[in-house]
């Protein structure tokens, strides 16, 4: 994770396991990196920049936005 980085790692059925990293950018923008992991190391399948991003958790308490 770099710093200020919201990470969310799961595991497909069936698949290696995966990462959505939220990366904060200087501009104030972030940039939503999509990586997965090929045994060895995370290996970027995507990305794409951001304007806001929000945790919603399910007591109903966000953060962000």
């Amino acid at each position: 994770m770099t710093d200020g980085a919201i990470d969310i790692q799961y595991r497909p059925a069936g698949g290696p396991p995966r990462k959505v990293s939220f990366r904060p950018q200087p501009d104030g923008g972030w940039v939503r990196v999509v990586l997965e992991w090929n045994g060895c190391q995370w290996r970027e399948t995507g990305c794409e920049p951001i304007e806001d991003v929000a945790l919603e958790c399910a007591d109903g308490v966000a953060i962000g936005g």
